[in-house]
């Protein structure tokens, strides 16, 4: 929940991710430097005057979240990849979370279309009092219509200060047990992904994507993990983090994972090995209406 004084905030940290996502696209080429991407979009955050929310996401192909480029990642753009770049942004923890899919000379180009128009159609059945589990069969109807799978088990998702996903799910999918309504100043995340229609439509998880946040918000008794969580919290709070923000204290990071203090994101990846497309923005409401932020 916020109030009217947060409002400027929001709409701020909006303005700001969709200034840097709609350029993003002219940084996603054959042979681009996946960290030089993360590095871009985070410092033009940095810029605008916001901070990155979590880090910037590339999810090539395949991979549908939680990818972040650890130090001296030499992972490059290849050609005929489809290339998720997912972003957020936050003014003292009042954030705004979006997506896009670039086609690197893929064939699959509609998919990308499919995500942006269920997308569309998403967030206009966003509105105060309105059902949560109505989003999810305009989503899907929309990507099947368009001779594409949506991904059963990623969602949309409600955001609160500091936090990106506060633990209420939007599916993207009809027949999931979603109740509740839209609640006046509130602030949701819509996010369809799509696939081939032969593919699982489902993600699995793989390895540890170098993306991190606090679990355990008690300072540990013992050194280095105790200044490793001072400086996590005053930097980040609740918010994911890269490891390569914390590569100076590497040592007490590694501290706080085996107590269990931090947890590590797995990347998700399609079960078939088929690509994925998706997209998304961010919607606040108020006492009367319903705002795309980003």
């Amino acid at each position: 929940m916020f109030n009217e004084e947060d409002m400027d905030k929001l709409l701020l940290a909006g303005r700001i991710a969709r200034t840097v996502r709609q350029a993003v696209p002219r940084m996603v080429v054959q042979g681009a430097s996946v960290l030089g991407i993360c590095e871009w979009v985070e410092s033009e955050i940095a810029r605008m005057g916001g901070k990155p929310a979590f880090p910037c996401n590339v999810s090539i192909n395949e991979v549908g979240a939680h990818y972040t480029s650890p130090p001296s990642d030499a992972t490059v753009v290849p050609d005929g990849a489809l290339v998720k770049v997912d972003l957020g942004v936050h003014i003292d923890g009042f954030i705004a979370d979006t997506a896009v899919t670039v086609s690197v000379g893929s064939e699959y180009e509609d998919m990308v279309r499919a995500v942006e128009i269920a997308l569309e159609r998403g967030v206009q059945a966003v509105r105060v009092g309105g059902k949560i589990g109505e989003v999810g069969p305009i989503v899907e109807k929309t990507i099947r219509s368009m001779g594409y799978k949506p991904i059963r088990n990623l969602t949309g998702h409600q955001i609160e200060q500091y936090t990106i996903h506060s633990g209420l799910s939007i599916p993207n999918v009809s027949g999931a047990e979603t109740t509740g309504k839209f609640q006046p100043w509130s602030v949701y995340a819509i996010e369809p992904f799509a696939t081939l229609p032969r593919a699982e439509g489902e993600v699995i998880e793989r390895e540890p994507g170098n993306i991190l946040h606090l679990m355990k918000l008690k300072r540990p008794k013992s050194e280095p993990q105790r200044g490793a969580y001072d400086e996590i919290y005053r930097r980040f709070r609740t918010l994911p983090f890269a490891r390569r923000w914390v590569a100076s204290i590497g040592e007490g990071v590694r501290g706080l994972l085996a107590e269990k203090a931090l947890y590590e994101y797995p990347v998700l990846v399609e079960a078939s090995g088929m690509p994925i497309a998706q997209a998304e923005h961010t919607v606040i409401t108020t006492d009367r209406e319903s705002i795309v932020t980003t």
